[in-house]
Protein backbone atom coordinates (compact mmCIF):
# COMPACT_ATOMS: atom_id res chain seq x y z
CA UNK A 1 0.00 0.00 0.00
CA UNK A 2 1.29 3.27 -0.74
CA UNK A 3 0.31 6.82 0.89
CA UNK A 4 0.08 10.29 -0.52
CA UNK A 5 -1.10 13.52 1.14
CA UNK A 6 -2.85 15.71 -0.26
CA UNK A 7 -3.95 19.53 1.07
CA UNK A 8 -7.45 20.02 2.16
CA UNK A 9 -9.87 20.25 1.08
CA UNK A 10 -8.71 18.36 -1.95
CA UNK A 11 -7.94 15.20 0.85
CA UNK A 12 -11.54 15.03 2.49
CA UNK A 13 -13.27 15.55 -1.18
CA UNK A 14 -11.14 12.23 -2.29
CA UNK A 15 -12.05 10.18 0.37
CA UNK A 16 -15.73 11.38 0.50
CA UNK A 17 -15.51 10.20 -3.47
CA UNK A 18 -16.97 13.97 -4.78
CA UNK A 19 -13.49 14.64 -6.78
CA UNK A 20 -12.23 11.89 -9.15
CA UNK A 21 -8.96 13.07 -10.17
CA UNK A 22 -5.74 14.20 -7.90
CA UNK A 23 -3.30 16.78 -9.81
CA UNK A 24 -0.16 16.25 -10.27
CA UNK A 25 2.82 17.72 -12.00
CA UNK A 26 4.66 14.44 -11.65
CA UNK A 27 3.07 10.74 -12.55
CA UNK A 28 4.05 7.24 -11.36
CA UNK A 29 3.69 3.41 -12.58
CA UNK A 30 1.95 2.65 -9.41
CA UNK A 31 -1.50 1.44 -9.29
CA UNK A 32 -4.21 0.35 -6.83
CA UNK A 33 -5.17 1.42 -3.46
CA UNK A 34 -3.59 4.45 -2.39
CA UNK A 35 -4.15 5.45 1.20
CA UNK A 36 -5.08 9.40 1.03
CA UNK A 37 -3.21 11.58 4.06
CA UNK A 38 -4.35 14.92 4.47
CA UNK A 39 -1.34 17.66 5.30
CA UNK A 40 -0.75 20.02 7.64
CA UNK A 41 -1.63 22.71 5.46
CA UNK A 42 -4.78 23.54 3.79
CA UNK A 43 -5.58 24.98 -0.03
CA UNK A 44 -7.97 28.54 0.47
CA UNK A 45 -8.45 28.12 -3.50
CA UNK A 46 -10.40 24.74 -2.91
CA UNK A 47 -12.39 25.89 -0.57
CA UNK A 48 -13.14 28.64 -2.50
CA UNK A 49 -14.50 26.83 -4.90
CA UNK A 50 -16.35 24.15 -2.63
CA UNK A 51 -18.39 27.21 -2.10
CA UNK A 52 -19.01 27.89 -5.66
CA UNK A 53 -20.14 24.54 -6.11
CA UNK A 54 -22.24 24.15 -3.32
CA UNK A 55 -19.99 21.60 -2.12
CA UNK A 56 -20.85 21.02 1.84
CA UNK A 57 -18.78 18.49 3.98
CA UNK A 58 -19.88 17.05 7.43
CA UNK A 59 -17.20 16.95 9.97
CA UNK A 60 -14.03 18.92 10.80
CA UNK A 61 -11.23 19.23 8.37
CA UNK A 62 -8.68 16.81 9.45
CA UNK A 63 -4.93 17.86 8.90
CA UNK A 64 -2.49 15.29 9.59
CA UNK A 65 -4.15 12.16 9.49
CA UNK A 66 -4.40 9.67 7.35
CA UNK A 67 -8.83 10.29 5.94
CA UNK A 68 -9.69 6.91 3.80
CA UNK A 69 -8.24 5.57 0.61
CA UNK A 70 -8.81 5.62 -3.30
CA UNK A 71 -8.42 3.12 -6.13
CA UNK A 72 -5.24 4.91 -8.76
CA UNK A 73 -6.49 3.72 -11.88
CA UNK A 74 -4.83 5.55 -14.18
CA UNK A 75 -2.69 8.77 -14.69
CA UNK A 76 -3.53 10.76 -18.31
CA UNK A 77 -3.15 14.94 -18.92
CA UNK A 78 -6.89 14.48 -20.69
CA UNK A 79 -9.70 13.80 -17.97
CA UNK A 80 -12.70 15.92 -18.95
CA UNK A 81 -13.31 15.82 -14.89
CA UNK A 82 -13.95 18.95 -13.54
CA UNK A 83 -11.42 18.55 -11.26
CA UNK A 84 -8.66 18.04 -13.82
CA UNK A 85 -6.33 21.17 -14.47
CA UNK A 86 -4.88 21.43 -18.08
CA UNK A 87 -0.78 21.38 -18.30
CA UNK A 88 -0.96 18.50 -15.21
CA UNK A 89 -0.93 14.82 -14.49
CA UNK A 90 -4.40 13.62 -13.82
CA UNK A 91 -4.50 10.42 -11.34
CA UNK A 92 -7.23 9.26 -12.01
CA UNK A 93 -9.31 7.67 -8.91
CA UNK A 94 -12.46 5.46 -8.09
CA UNK A 95 -13.63 3.71 -5.17
CA UNK A 96 -13.27 6.20 -2.08
CA UNK A 97 -13.34 4.56 1.25
CA UNK A 98 -13.47 6.53 4.11
CA UNK A 99 -11.57 6.22 7.50
CA UNK A 100 -13.36 4.50 10.04
CA UNK A 101 -11.22 5.89 12.70
CA UNK A 102 -8.52 8.55 10.93
CA UNK A 103 -5.08 7.85 11.99
CA UNK A 104 -2.80 10.55 12.49
CA UNK A 105 0.83 10.40 9.98
CA UNK A 106 3.19 11.89 9.17
CA UNK A 107 3.33 14.00 5.92
CA UNK A 108 5.95 14.08 3.24
CA UNK A 109 6.17 14.59 -0.36
CA UNK A 110 5.61 12.12 -3.29
CA UNK A 111 4.05 8.63 -2.99
CA UNK A 112 5.27 6.13 0.01
CA UNK A 113 4.91 3.26 1.79
CA UNK A 114 2.07 3.32 4.21
CA UNK A 115 3.06 3.90 7.63
CA UNK A 116 3.14 1.03 10.21
CA UNK A 117 -0.15 0.24 11.64
CA UNK A 118 -2.23 2.01 9.08
CA UNK A 119 -4.86 -0.93 8.77
CA UNK A 120 -6.65 0.34 12.01
CA UNK A 121 -7.73 3.17 10.18
CA UNK A 122 -10.24 0.66 8.67
CA UNK A 123 -11.18 -1.37 11.37
CA UNK A 124 -14.12 -1.40 12.94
Amino acid sequence: MRMLTVRQPWAALLVAGIKDVENRSWGTPYRGRLLIHSGLKIDAEGFELMDQLGIVLDGPMLRGMILGSVNLVDIRQDSSSLWARAGVNHWLVTDARPAVTPMPAAGALGLRPAPAGWTKAFAA
